[in-house]
C-alpha cells in the first residue's frame, strides 16, 4: 500500500504563519475585519486575499526580508528523512503562497513537492492567482481536491495540519495529525484525530503504530 503525507505549510511546517506574518507586517488598518469575515465564512480565501492585499504596502525585497526570519518546526527535516527512509510520498498542501514556500525551502536546502496558490511582483505590483475547486469557492487552493487525486483503494492518505484551511479535509483523510484550530473543530465535531505539538510527535506515533 502507498502511503501519502499531505502536510499544511503554515503554522504546520513554519513555526509562524507566513501569511498572517506578510498582514501584520505590511497592511494597514481594517485586515482584522476581513480576516474576521474570511474566519467565519462569510468571504473565500480569495476574497480576503484580494482585498487585503489592497491594504499592503510590500514589495518582494521586504517579503523575502520578512520570509528570512521565519523558521521552520525543529523536527521537519528529521521528519523527512524518515519518510524517505519508510518510503512514504510527503507533498505540501498549502492554502498559502508559492513564494512564500520556495523561499523558505529554499533558505532550509528542502526539496519537497507543493500545491499552493501563486503569488509574485509585476511592475511594483502584487499579482495572486488561486486553484478554487469547480465544486467549492472557500479556499484558494483546494486541499481536498489534491487528497481525491491521491486517494484510492490501494493508498493510505495521512494529513497533518492546523488551520481553518485544513477543516475540508479532516473528514476524509485515514489518518489525521491536528493541533490549534484544527484540532478544536475536530474536538467539537467528533472527528477522530491524532494531536502533535511539533513533528518529532509525529515521528515517534508513526514509529511505535507502524
Amino acid at each position: 500500500m502507498d502511503t501519502y503525507i499531505l502536510i499544511d505549510f503554515d503554522g504546520t511546517i513554519t513555526k509562524e504563519d507566513t501569511c498572517y506574518a506578510m498582514v501584520k507586517a505590511f497592511a494597514r488598518d481594517g485586515w482584522q475585519d476581513i480576516e474576521k469575515d474570511w474566519e467565519e465564512g462569510k468571504i473565500s480565501t480569495e476574497e480576503c486575499a484580494l482585498e487585503t492585499f489592497k491594504l499592503m504596502d510590500m514589495d518582494e525585497k521586504k517579503l523575502r526580508s520578512l520570509l528570512d526570519k521565519i523558521e521552520i518546526d525543529n523536527y521537519f527535516k528529521d521528519f523527512i528523512d524518515f519518510c524517505n527512509e519508510r518510503g512514504y510520498k510527503i507533498m505540501i498542501v498549502s492554502d498559502g503562497y508559492d513564494f512564500n514556500i520556495k523561499t523558505i525551502l529554499k533558505k532550509y536546502d528542502i526539496n519537497i513537492d507543493y500545491y499552493s496558490n501563486k503569488l509574485d511582483f509585476c511592475d511594483g505590483k502584487i499579482v495572486a492567482s488561486f486553484n478554487t475547486s469547480p465544486d467549492c469557492d472557500k479556499c484558494g487552493s483546494c486541499k481536498l481536491e489534491v487528497l481525491k487525486k491521491y486517494k484510492r483503494e490501494s493508498s493510505e492518505i495521512i494529513f497533518i495540519g492546523d488551520g481553518y484551511s485544513d477543516i475540508c479535509v479532516s473528514r476524509y483523510a485515514d489518518k489525521l495529525f491536528a493541533k490549534d484550530v484544527l484540532k478544536k473543530y475536530c474536538e467539537e465535531n467528533n472527528i477522530s484525530y491524532i494531536p502533535f505539538e511539533n513533528f518529532r510527535d509525529i515521528i515517534d506515533y508513526l514509529r511505535q503504530k507502524r
